[in-house]
């Protein structure tokens, strides 16, 4: 909204309230009794108007959000995200994570082979603390798990924090890196 429109709004308002103020000399309330205006107010040319200038003054620094404080008193802010607190910020401080492979992101791994056992299907990873771990299907990652594990790449299935989706994982595929 434009604030002068606001402004004027509110200056009609309160002229509307005090009954409308003339430019004239004040006349003594023993010469002229006080008369009707247009609207049927009654119009005092001894109204004071000097608190008019300070309202105005204060409206103007609550709407450029100089001097307006919100106060929850124990409710949730609704000017406040409901998401904040669940992302993670890059810049902030890092959250503790656990050691080894609990601690690492699914981004964090980058896959450097796979082998085939009598067991199954094994993968050799390079985590970001430069150290390789062998991971199998369901190995527990920090934003994630592993999936699946094929000749040629390995299907990660990581967790989504957005309330809009249908599932709340994506799978990320990691092929051999060369």
């Amino acid at each position: 909204m434009n604030h002068k429109l606001i402004l004027s709004c509110s200056l009609v308002a309160l002229l509307t309230v005090f009954g409308s103020v003339s430019a004239q000399e004040p006349a003594t309330p023993a010469e002229d009794p006080p008369t009707e205006d247009s609207f049927g107010g009654l119009v005092d040319d001894d109204v004071d108007v000097s608190g008019i200038e300070q309202i105005l003054r204060g409206e103007e620094e609550v709407l450029e959000g100089r001097i307006f404080n919100y106060d929850p008193a124990g409710r949730r802010d609704p000017f406040r995200s409901l998401l904040e607190g669940f992302e993670e910020s890059e810049e902030g401080p890092a959250k503790a994570r656990p050691p080894g492979l609990a601690g690492m992101k699914v981004e964090e791994l980058r896959v450097e082979g796979i082998i085939q056992t009598p067991s199954g299907i094994l993968a050799f990873v390079l985590g970001r603390d430069n150290v390789s771990y062998i991971i199998r299907p369901g190995t527990k990652l920090y934003n994630g798990e592993v999936s699946e594990i094929q000749l040629k790449k390995v299907v990660f299935r990581q967790k989504v924090n957005d309330p809009n989706r249908l599932k709340q994982y994506e799978d990320v595929v990691r092929e051999i890196t060369d």
